[in-house]
């Protein structure tokens, strides 16, 4: 567990730390820009912000593992979130791109263990 758990604390960290200082990167990988310095800094609070938050979360389960089962819980619903609204935006706009197929597959398994292992704890009492 502790494995995925640096897994999810490092990606949320790496993408957030790289979409904090450079939010202009999301056009290259997902066609994501902003038009002004507003929305540059909305892509900043939702991309860098948010998702270096996250991580951190994931850090408090690694080093108080009675946050396990509630960060787990977290990211279950966050990444099943962002994968639900992007299987919406699918099939309303009738296209999916290689990004959106390596970025769901993320999504959608990170929430399968997610669930599994936040289950496990639950039957362990822990």
């Amino acid at each position: 567990m502790a494995i995925f758990l640096i897994y999810l604390m490092l990606s949320w960290w790496g993408i957030g730390a790289w979409l904090l200082f450079d939010p202009a990167a999301l056009e290259a990988y997902a066609g994501v820009a902003a038009l002004t310095p507003t929305g540059l800094t909305e892509l900043r609070a939702m991309y860098g912000g948010m998702e270096l938050a996250i991580g951190s979360a994931t850090l408090l389960a690694l080093l108080r593992p009675y946050w396990r089962c509630h960060v787990l819980f977290l990211n279950g619903v966050i990444l099943g979130g962002i994968a639900a609204g992007r299987l919406v935006g699918v099939a309303l706009d009738g296209n999916i791109s290689v990004y959106t197929l390596a970025v769901l597959t993320f999504e959608l398994s990170a929430v399968a263990i997610c669930l599994l292992l936040a289950r496990g704890l639950q039957r362990s009492g822990e």
